[in-house]
């Protein structure tokens, strides 16, 4: 059984896995800053502050909903920005398979 484990460990998919997650996690800091330190901070300057957690129709708190709503659009829209930032330095396009991709 250890053996087993040393194999699963040592194997490429493993450790990309683990590779991948710590990677996440950095790039979530990243894009979670993003969000709340400059684009809300933007939009809170244009607007007001963005803050609609005050919100409520008795103990239905929809306006903390409409908040994660809110965020939840800025970042997906700001992990789609990076991505084609990205990908147009790497000469990629979204949704478009790779090379080693095309080959398997």
């Amino acid at each position: 059984m250890v053996n087993e484990f040393k194999t699963f460990i040592v194997k490429g998919n493993a450790i990309e896995l683990a590779i991948g997650v710590v990677i996440g996690v950095a790039f979530n800091a990243v894009v979670n800053s993003l969000v709340k330190d400059v684009i809300l901070g933007i939009i809170a300057n244009i607007f007001t502050q963005p803050d609609f957690n005050s919100l409520a129709w008795g103990a239905v708190k929809w306006g903390s909903f409409l908040n994660n709503v809110i965020n939840l659009i800025i970042v997906g829209f700001s992990i789609f920005v990076v991505i084609k930032v990205v990908n147009k330095l790497t000469g990629a396009k979204i949704g478009q398979a790779t090379v080693s991709e095309e080959k398997k």
